[in-house]
């Protein structure tokens, strides 16, 4: 018969592993949920809506489409320094009832998650754009389709983003693409 020694662990001991537990749980759900993420690019160059839809399917998947308010957060740190306004993927079909459309296929436009400025859309403007409010907040505006703006795009490949936590509690984060 095998026997094994009995290990005391102390309560405080206890609390800190249930701790440990907890702040890697939560660390590991975050992280889940952020982990795949696109790559997104700031254009600067001046092109209508159309064009700068062509260019964005050539050279990356589209133009961006903001499916949720991370997706906001993150274009935050995309804009190139103070530009003002870009071309985002999100248009409107119709120039009779307002139907907005993202211009990925297959991607439905969220209205729960829409970011329109105050009094935006404000007219028969058919496509929309994005700019930093005086906050740094990421606002949306419709504008003519015709009007030439800087862009953003990304791409549809996702990034991994995995953390390593190492016995002195440091997080390493890699990057996968």
């Amino acid at each position: 018969m095998l026997t094994f020694p009995l290990v005391l662990i102390s309560t405080q001991t206890t609390v800190i592993m249930q701790w440990y537990l907890f702040f890697l749980t939560v660390m590991v759900q975050n992280h889940l949920m952020d982990c795949q993420l696109y790559q997104y690019h700031y254009v600067n160059e001046e092109k209508t809506w159309t064009e700068a839809q062509q260019y964005c399917r050539e050279k990356h998947t589209d133009l961006v489409t903001v499916t949720n308010m991370k997706d906001m957060k993150r274009l935050i740190n995309i804009s190139a320094g103070d530009q003002s306004e870009a071309w985002i993927g999100l248009y409107d079909q119709t120039n009779t009832q307002r139907s907005w459309h993202w211009s990925l296929p297959g991607v439905e436009f969220n209205e729960s998650e829409k970011n329109w400025a105050t009094g935006e859309p404000n007219g028969d403007q058919s496509c929309a754009i994005i700019w930093k409010d005086g906050s740094n907040f990421l606002k949306w505006g419709d504008l003519s389709c015709n009007e030439k703006q800087n862009f953003l795009c990304y791409n549809g490949e996702k990034i991994l983003i995995c953390f390593n936590l190492d016995p002195h509690n440091n997080v390493y984060f890699k990057t996968f693409i």
